[in-house]
């Protein structure tokens, strides 16, 4: 089924079919109504049909229906989001893969093509997926199944008009996070803006930029003009999950914030076109020009978002520390990222309990456990100190340390809540060890006995964000914030310091910082000038968006928003740890039986610290002594699928492609 089949509908009682229905209906688990999957009318045998009749002949089946949509808005660590058992961090400079399986060997090895996208599982973001190998749904039967309720939902006899009114909205805010994802991605989209007939024609061009941009926003406002739609969720214990009118203002800051970005918004196309279709024009991936007034409707956005939650009660806050030590800054920053249903959350997704690490709605287990995104030594001096300071320590690497600097004392406490690192006296202990010793032979090697492949282990920076000891992502519910409130303020950062406010810019970075104990950005890294230098200040805030959004789907569209090419042609690296003797000499694990680790009453030794390249799955990309790169500014947009465009509906393919 191809995009304008999947936008069609055939007669007055449309029909649905039981496979469309079903994908992804336990999205929202018992945050709703009650959702049993194998009771009901959703849950048909094989061959039997729904039609838009039975679905709104009552309230029960219509919000159901709308549960279903639920299951669609994109997660990384989802079938419907990631690249089989990949994370997109990996095609970045915090993560890589060190699997020998993984999918994104169409990236790393540059061969990735317009047939590709044809199965969803080779591509980090499918334009259309007709039940791939992974299941994963394009945006456009959401937009179709947007539509249809939306002009069905009146037919409902037992819904009150505030009802009805409430479950457009979330469906008008369900629809423009698809559209900017899919945007995000592919730049200028088909306007789909009603379910089709079969007898319609249906245009499937393109529309530009800014048209795209401006249809989202349509969108947006539609569901901020439902008055049933309240602008926070009422009762967080049964209805976490469910969009509002602050979901949609904040969907309105990630839209101005991407469409104002470099990418777009510059003096020339980030790429020409080098083949000729119908169709084609730069302004499907270009804004024709810089246009200033484009941060200024990002402000804008930003500005509006904070009046309106301030006319609302101020619902929408950062999550504080109970207290000023490591953990309490730890706890908050937890709660920030992953636990529901709190201040923090403006958008946030729903999987299962992740018992399995290969349950489809969950997998960042086996993502984990196989080695697909290991963080990087480059992500690991991204963040700074505890006291607000960047990392100074980079002339420690490949030196004897003399000076027998821990670089990893005195953090910024985010790297503890994101990655297990070289540490004494863990404040929570990590699967029963209470330090974890990453040297050559320590009680990792021992404990673990980690592979160069297909193992969490490798890089010697392990993931700890959403998995803890690994257990405990077993049994805690499990939650990804799509759009958090630290996202909010440091896009106003952002346009702030794009429109000329670069003070004004550091105090809204240090709303952030200041969740984990972070002294002020431009007091504490005054060689920055970051009040006055606004390419300083904003190579600081990607780091500091890195910091903070690490495994959250950011660092891919912020380094592709900023056409970063630099940083994704350089090749990246892992650690090695040795352990000092008493005389400061290496300590070889060989000279040891294998075996470094302390003995009980040893105190914590010196350490050397070796930056290695990363040699599992070399990237093209990369520029090194052994290759260049063949980086081209195309892998900035998604292509689009070949076998759609030859369909004749009008599709064009983007730059480079």
């Amino acid at each position: 089924m191809n995009l304008i089949e999947k936008l069609k509908i055939r007669t007055a009682t449309i029909i649905i079919y039981v496979a469309s229905i079903m994908m992804g209906m336990g999205s929202l688990g018992s945050c709703v109504d009650d959702i049993n999957i194998g009771n009901g009318f959703l849950d048909k045998q094989p061959g039997v049909d729904v039609t838009v009749d039975s679905i709104f002949v009552k309230g029960e089946n219509a919000k159901r229906f709308l549960w279903h949509m639920y299951g669609a808005m994109h997660n990384p660590f989802t079938y419907t989001g990631a690249v089989w058992y990949s994370h997109p961090d990996a095609l970045t400079d915090i993560c890589q893969s060190y699997c020998g399986w993984h999918n994104l060997g169409k990236y790393y090895g540059g061969d990735l093509t317009e047939t590709d996208q044809d199965n969803g599982g080779f591509a980090k973001f499918p334009f259309i997926a007709n039940g791939d190998g992974n299941n994963r749904a394009g945006i456009w039967r959401t937009i179709r199944e947007g539509w249809i309720f939306i002009e069905n939902i009146d037919r409902v006899p037992d819904l009150s008009e505030s009802e009805k009114s409430q479950l457009r909205g979330e469906v008008y805010v369900i629809m423009a996070s698809r559209y900017l994802d899919a945007f995000r991605n592919f730049g200028g989209l088909p306007k789909v803006d009603r379910s089709y007939l079969a007898a319609d024609v249906v245009d499937g061009r393109r529309m530009s930029v800014i048209q795209t941009a401006e249809f989202i926003d349509e969108l947006i406002q539609a569901a901020i003009d439902e008055p049933g739609l309240p602008f926070f969720v009422q009762d967080q214990a049964t209805n976490s999950g469910r969009l509002t009118k602050g979901s949609a203002y904040g969907l309105r800051v990630r839209l101005w914030n991407f469409v104002a970005s470099p990418l777009f918004n510059s003096d020339k196309p980030y790429l020409e076109f080098t083949r000729n279709e119908e169709n084609q024009d730069l302004n499907q991936v270009w804004t024709g020009g810089y246009k200033s007034e484009l941060w200024q409707k990002a402000l804008k956005a930003c500005e509006d978002f904070f009046q309106a939650n301030s006319t609302n009660g101020n619902y929408f806050a950062l999550v504080q520390p109970t207290g000023d030590s490591e953990q309490d800054y730890c706890n908050a920053f937890r709660a920030a990222y992953w636990f529901r249903g709190n201040s923090e959350k403006v958008i946030e997704v729903h999987a299962g309990l992740g018992t399995n690490a290969w349950n489809g709605d969950w997998n960042v287990e086996g993502m984990d456990e196989f080695g697909m995104a290991l963080f990087t030594l480059e992500y690991m001096e991204m963040f700074g100190m505890a006291d607000g300071r960047n990392f100074p320590y980079d002339d420690v690497f490949n030196t004897d340390n003399p000076n027998n600097v821990d670089i990893f004392v005195n953090r910024d406490p985010r790297l503890y809540e994101t990655m297990v690192v070289n540490r004494n006296n863990l404040v929570e202990q990590y699967q029963g060890l209470s330090s974890t010793e990453m040297w050559q032979g320590g009680n990792v090697d021992q404990t673990f006995n980690p592979a160069v492949t297909d193992n969490p282990w490798s890089t010697r920076m392990k993931l700890f964000k959403y998995l803890r000891d690994n257990g405990y992502a077993a049994y805690y519910p499990t939650n990804f914030a799509y759009l958090r409130m630290a996202d909010i303020h440091l896009c106003y950062a952002e346009a702030l310091a794009q429109t000329g406010n670069l003070q004004k810019a550091c105090d809204e970075m240090n709303k952030v910082r200041a969740r984990v104990g972070l002294g002020k950005v431009e007091a504490m890294n005054p060689e920055l000038n970051l009040t006055a230098n606004k390419d300083n200040f904003i190579e600081q805030l990607l780091k500091e968006r890195a910091c903070e959004f690490g495994y959250e789907d950011s660092r891919w569209y912020d380094l592709i928003r900023y056409k970063r090419s630099d940083i994704f042609k350089k090749q990246v690296h892992q650690l090695r740890v040795w352990r000092k003797d008493a005389n400061g000499n290496k300590m070889n694990p060989a000279d040891y039986n294998g075996n470094t680790s302390l003995e009980p009453g040893e105190p914590w030794p010196n350490c050397i610290y070796e930056k290695i390249p990363c040699t599992n799955n070399i990237r093209v990309w990369w520029d090194t002594d052994d290759q260049t790169s063949k980086w081209t500014d195309k892998w900035y947009l998604t292509p689009i699928s070949r076998d759609e465009i030859n369909k004749g509906y009008g599709l064009n393919q983007n730059p480079g492609w």
